[in-house]
């Protein structure tokens, strides 16, 4: 079982990362991988410094709990 991390971020509150989780989703799926976490950033620019959905998902990453990170 491959596990599988998504990660997703939208710039403002206004705006919503759904549809991108429904096609990061499908692409996991589509290759078998088990989706075992969802990191997602709403109102946070590209351009901070810290992403905290970001910053979880790298802290999880190095310490191999996913395998892919999509």
């Amino acid at each position: 079982m491959i596990k599988a991390a998504i990660y997703a971020r939208v710039s403002t509150t206004d705006q919503t990362c759904e549809n991108q989780l429904l096609e990061l989703r499908r692409y996991a799926d589509a290759r078998g991988w088990t989706i075992t976490s969802e990191y997602v950033d709403e109102g946070v620019s590209g351009a901070k410094e810290r992403r905290p959905a970001l910053d979880a998902l790298v802290k999880d990453a190095k310490r191999r709990r996913v395998d892919v990170v999509v």
